[in-house]
């Protein structure tokens, strides 16, 4: 029989963290467990999102096959950037947090990432795409003065469009800059294969663009001069990340000192246990849906900006409740303990930075209450609390899980090269025949091809003669 939980005895913050404790704390992780009975012991909290998120969450992954993790981080990436620099929270006086993320979906290739993230960022994309409409309205009409000797004198009144922008993909920190120049509301970017965003760091000067996006999750200012460009300064940057990675290529986070140097630790993993190529079915997403999720953001998307006379961007300030704000220096107690118990450093700065996560995730949760017409805009409320503290606990086990895949290693770099190929080329489902016939490419023995299918951590066994590739 499953256990349930009497929400009503969870009031107060002291009964609720020891519940957390209970559920959710660091030590219930064992390397030892099966995939199953992790997969029971770190469910993603769907119960920290409004009914109404709860229900596209579940219904997506009922009809379109999402899987709900990816789904559930997809939405906390959409509405971080819809918030931008219109609010932060407030921890005390001269300590605010703002709504940047970064984000990683990690999973095998064909397991459904990239769809639930593309439906959060629905919202967003089609505001990108009016958005892009109507400069190029303007930015015709500009040119048209500009080809007009008649028109010069309006051509002197009349300034140069720019183009408002949400999202960007690929692009350089100085490109960036200048985009989130014109944009102090904040960007989002979303990099489909997070690998080339790491990849991409030294490609024209060494380290400099790791320490951009350290200073841009700390919301220190970007400053960045070049001889060959225009000094560029942003001084509230807001700009948070998401895209996904293969489980095989995880190690592309850590490499170039990146676990070390703490960025690593800046990165929300979402890796769900027994995530599978689900099969199609003909189940239609119901339209109501689309359109719920459309007003959610829409109603982040209308809250106002606010300018200094410089033009700074000033956030609205959130402050939390009292027993919000006790409930979460509690919980930020016990995590500083357990973290000054860890031997590892790595495992010590993640829940380090998980702290501020907590903050941060306390913000976004109290604003989609408020976006779906549950809560206010002025003070962080208990509930909200508890659900960030419900997203860190989930998170802190998803990270863990990264670290030992990223300090084991892949099998596969282990073997020699013509292996390596010969895995590279295999079906992600096979039988041992298609294998044997692919291994004689590849010089590789019919008997050396049944030993590598028994590679636990290469193969699944599904049936007599018949596997699926782990990696």
């Amino acid at each position: 029989m499953e256990k349930t939980v009497n929400r009503q005895n969870l009031n107060s913050p002291e009964t609720f963290l020891n519940h957390l404790d209970n559920l959710l704390k660091f030590e219930r992780v064992n390397p030892s467990e099966s995939k199953e009975t992790k997969a029971a012991a770190n469910p993603f909290p769907l119960e920290v999102f409004p009914q109404p998120i709860q229900e596209i969450i579940t219904a997506t992954n009922k009809t379109l096959k999402y899987p709900i993790d990816f789904t559930a981080a997809g939405i906390l990436f959409a509405a971080s950037i819809a918030i931008g620099n219109t609010f932060q929270a407030e921890v005390k006086k001269g300590w605010t947090e703002n709504a940047v993320i970064y984000l990683a979906l990690v999973g095998r290739s064909g397991t459904n990432k990239s769809h639930p993230l593309s439906f959060a960022l629905a919202p967003i994309m089609e505001k990108d795409d009016q958005n892009f409409y109507e400069y190029s309205k303007e930015k015709a009409f500009f040119d048209q003065l500009v080809n007009t000797q008649a028109s010069q004198q309006q051509e002197k009144q009349r300034t140069k469009p720019i183009l408002k922008k949400i999202l960007v993909s690929d692009t350089t920190p100085e490109a960036l800059a200048n985009i989130h120049n014109f944009n102090k509301r904040g960007i989002g970017v979303y990099a489909d294969e997070l690998a080339g965003w790491f990849k991409s760091f030294n490609r024209y000067h060494k380290g400099s663009e790791q320490e951009f996006w350290l200073s841009n999750w700390s919301g220190k200012p970007v400053i960045i001069d070049r001889k060959t460009s225009d000094s560029i300064r942003i001084s509230k940057p807001f700009i948070s990340v998401c895209g996904t990675i293969q489980t095989s290529i995880l190690d592309e986070m850590a490499k170039d000192n990146r676990n070390q140097n703490g960025f690593i630790d800046r990165i929300l993993t979402v890796i769900p246990d027994n995530l599978k190529n689900e099969t199609w079915t003909d189940n239609e997403l119901d339209k109501v849906y689309f359109d719920n999720w459309q007003a959610i953001i829409e109603n982040l998307l209308l809250e106002k900006l606010n300018l200094s006379e410089i033009g700074k961007p000033e956030p609205q300030t959130l402050i939390f409740s009292p027993e919000a704000k006790a409930m979460l220096y509690d919980w930020q107690k016990r995590n500083a303990e357990i973290s000054n118990r860890q031997q590892n450093e790595m495992i010590a700065g993640l829940f380090s930075k998980l702290q501020i996560y907590s903050i941060r995730f306390s913000l976004i949760l109290q604003m989609l209450y408020y976006a779906c017409g549950n809560e206010n805009k002025q003070t962080i409320q208990s509930k909200a609390v508890k659900g960030a503290l419900k997203l860190t606990e989930y998170f802190k086990q998803t990270a863990i899980k990264v670290h030992g895949l990223i300090n084991e290693g892949s099998p596969l770099d282990k073997l020699p090269e013509n292996k390596q190929k010969f895995y590279d080329a295999l079906p992600d489902i096979l039988t041992t025949n298609e294998a044997i016939e692919q291994g004689t490419k590849y010089d590789i023995s019919k008997r050396s091809v049944k030993r590598f299918l028994n590679e636990k951590k290469l193969f699944n066994r599904l049936m007599q003669g018949k596997y699926e590739k782990t990696l």
